[in-house]
């Protein structure tokens, strides 16, 4: 079959369904090439030449352009290089065609991973299908919704999930603001597949939906949609519809939102631009559908808008770099949604403002939701990587894993959105509590989905075993509370959480697991400290490396936490280690940077090393190639041993507390040591920021001083409550109810108990 033939109406072997496909005559003498611009003036120069770029915003650099002969002609009189990277683009789309007809069956088979549906990109037709399956299989979960019609008349339609109905908070995804990015409605209709054949059967899906109501809607720009399928259309057509009164049709939907709208950053005012702006915000019908349907149902909480390609998670505001007030809960969640896809296939998608890892944008629906209602919101730029030629037309092979990990990503959003109240321990949890007074500690509590109330909030401890006592939080104004523990015994082994309850009935604890998952801490009588060191001053820390910017630096932090940066130090004094320390450009470059400690002195066995540090590799073009190193060494020795290395993976900042028995690392017999830490920058264009904070040199020993063992309770009484525990922990080794500490609880405890029966 010649690739000339018209294959938009294929048929598929042993049926009757027409297959709409790209017509590979429509691209006869065409190419894609790759071309370096070199600044603004000449993208705009191409593109008044009618140059179609394939970026997703033609911008200097390298980058794909749709070019004919002519084209490629005029390119080249500029003194540029066209490099082909389809060279014959009408072979190209035959054998995409052939490709895509040769994998589809012949059913929505709906078995869970063997579906074939996702073995192709589907038609509008076929998408809409498959949300009335999907309707009709879990009526008691979902229902479909046209949230309004097209420039053309088409309908803009979705489903909506809501386990046992009511008014809960939403999340919403939707695909497809631009027609050509097919792989985009693929991935958000297997969210809603998904989801609903998980309910009831997966209990992590499960728990999600019966907290949250979800939003999918495929498909926002049906007609240019439906453009990129017909003969005589355009595979690479990225706008709506609209007739613009002249020979360029089309508005780009996602320059047309009220956010920013036409504000210079990518943006056009031309209507034969890709990115032309419309003649006034939300003039286009489906902006308009898509914005009046999500102020009308006023409890949508989050949203992701998924496009194509390049893997990245866009993260508000995505037309400066002045970060939002809420920028370390968008980019913390913005982490939580990168680590989650790159876990299922080890796809990164690296997450950041735009304007670092894309370009900036206005008039994008990133901004319009946050802005307009305070949703969290975000975009993701799907597979493939911004360096594959497939570009907005991959392979049907590569449905199936990219629906697949974003659905982990989505998942990720509403396990987010799901926790009605923020509770953050702003110093950390406390890894030590004494024998002798009480252990304080901050604590933030603060509103996501509902406001907390105030008088809920409580700290939950015991010791080792038995039910959890309670003691309410200091509320000290606003967000701010403080939680305080009780003194323990030298035998007891700490849990304790907080929990807190909403003024509309919601609850949350930390962590989030509680009580199944806790806090725990060493109890001591006495804290020796051979070395500490809260950043407040150098007692003789050395800097070295080949970096050549961003070498360590002690400060307070000045950066504010916008290029991955610690905002504050670690340990709460104020001061701490930084790599270098300027707002704006505080990382490292061109090597590695070097901090070594002064010699510390081990006085004898039984010590423990403790700090504080933050590593960050997930922003810039280069993200999770570079790793912090902490090593030791003997002092007078050339050889050092690792402590740990951070990244290159699994590196999205963060202050981590870390607490090391030097006997149990091999340092037992060792007299005096040094610490050093290495932040490198091995990766072109990555953004490496390091932080180093808090280190001390400690002993804890613990001696009860407990006139009264048999209080086992410590409530000041030896009682029946007493005996109870004694008989609860009876025939075990304690440590609870050993009250003569003979290695088993056992009836001479009990005599302890009665012989001391009384006030202590």
């Amino acid at each position: 079959m010649s690739y000339l033939t018209n294959l938009c109406a294929l048929i598929i072997t042993g049926g009757a369904v027409a297959v709409p496909m790209p017509d590979p005559a429509d691209y006869v003498g065409k190419q894609i090439v790759q071309i370096d611009v070199p600044d603004e003036a000449t993208v705009n120069l191409l593109l008044a030449e009618g140059l179609n770029g394939l970026a997703c915003r033609p911008a200097p650099g390298v980058g794909p352009w749709l070019v004919d002969a002519e084209a490629r002609t005029f390119v080249e009189s500029l003194g540029l290089s066209a490099k082909p990277l389809i060279e014959d683009l009408p072979a190209y789309q035959a054998a995409r065609n052939a490709e895509r007809l040769s994998v589809r069956g012949g059913g929505h088979g709906h078995i869970r991973g063997l579906d074939s549906f996702y073995d192709d990109f589907r038609t509008l037709s076929e998408l809409y299908g498959r949300l009335d399956q999907i309707i009709a299989d879990h009526g008691d979960l979902a229902s479909g919704v046209i949230i309004g019609q097209s420039h053309e008349g088409r309908n803009i339609r979705g489903v909506v999930l809501n386990a046992g109905g009511g008014d809960k908070p939403a999340v919403l995804f939707n695909g497809c603001q631009h027609a050509r990015e097919w792989i985009s409605p693929m991935t958000t209709i297997n969210i809603a597949d998904s989801l609903a054949d998980g309910y009831g059967v997966d209990p992590t899906i499960t728990a999600l939906l019966d907290k949250l109501e979800v939003i999918v809607i495929p498909v926002i720009n049906p007609d240019g949609f439906e453009y990129t399928y017909a003969s005589g259309g355009d595979r690479y057509w990225r706008k709506n519809r609209r007739n613009n009164a002249g020979s360029c049709e089309g508005v780009d939907l996602n320059r047309n939102w009220d956010a920013d709208w036409n504000g210079g950053e990518s943006t056009s005012t031309d209507p034969c631009s890709d990115i032309y702006v419309g003649p006034s915000p939300m003039s286009e019908p489906e902006v308009a559908a898509l914005g009046n349907y999500c102020l009308s149902h006023g409890n949508i909480r989050a949203q992701i808008d998924f496009h194509s390609y390049s893997q990245l998670v866009l993260e508000p505001r995505g037309y400066t770099t002045v970060p939002p007030p809420d920028w370390d809960e968008l980019h913390a969640v913005g982490g939580a949604i990168s680590d989650a896809i790159a876990a299922v296939h080890g796809k990164y998608y690296t997450h950041d403002n735009p304007c670092h890892i894309l370009y900036c944008a206005s008039g994008t629906l990133i901004d319009w939701p946050y802005e307009q209602y305070g949703a969290l919101s975000f975009t993701i730029e799907l597979r493939p990587g911004s360096g594959d030629p497939g570009g907005f037309d991959p392979s049907p092979s590569e449905i199936r894993p990219c629906a697949e990990e974003n659905l982990d990503g989505a998942l990720a959003l509403m396990e987010h959105v799901s926790v009605p109240i923020g509770i953050e321990l702003t110093s950390g949890e406390p890894a030590v509590v004494s024998t002798e007074t009480t252990t304080s500690f901050p604590v933030r509590i603060f509103e996501r989905a509902e406001a907390p109330d105030p008088a809920t909030a409580m700290l939950l401890y015991r010791g080792a075993v038995g039910d959890f006592d309670e003691a309410a939080l200091s509320h000290l104004g606003g967000e701010n509370y403080e939680a305080t523990l009780p003194t323990f015994m030298c035998s007891e082994s700490p849990e304790f959480y907080i929990a807190v309850d909403g003024v509309s009935g919601g609850s949350a604890t930390y962590p989030g697991g509680a009580p199944n998952e806790v806090l725990t801490a060493v109890v001591a009588s006495d804290v020796a400290m051979a070395f500490d060191d809260n950043g407040e001053t150098d007692p003789g820390w050395t800097v070295s490396g080949s970096a050549s910017d961003g070498h360590w630096d002690r400060g307070i932090p000045a950066g504010g936490g916008d290029r991955g940066d610690p905002p504050v130090d670690g340990d709460g004094s104020g001061a701490c280690w930084l790599t270098d320390n300027v707002a704006g450009n505080s990382d490292v470059d061109g090597g590695d940077t070097t901090l070594t400690s002064p010699v510390l002195t081990i006085p004898d066995d039984g010590w423990q090393l403790s700090y504080w540090r933050w590593f960050s590799n997930d922003f810039g073009a280069a993200p999770n190639e570079d790793v912090m190193r902490i090593q030791w060494s003997e002092e007078g020795s050339s050889a050092w041993n690792m402590l740990e290395q951070v990244g290159p993976t699994g590196a999205s900042g963060g202050w981590m507390y870390q607490s090391l028995d030097l006997d149990i690392i091999g340092m037992e017999g060792i007299e005096s040591f040094r610490i050093r830490v290495i932040a490198e920058d091995g990766g072109s264009g990555s953004v490496v920021e390091a932080g180093f904070d808090g280190v001390q040199l400690a002993k804890l020993d613990c001696v009860d001083d407990n006139p009264c063992p048999a209080d086992i309770d410590d409530d000041g009484d030896v009682d029946v409550d007493d005996i109870l525990l004694v008989i609860g922990a009876f025939g075990t080794t304690g440590p609870v109810g050993d009250i003569n500490e003979d290695g088993i609880v056992d009836v001479n405890d009990v005599l302890v108990v009665v012989a001391g029966f009384g006030p202590c």
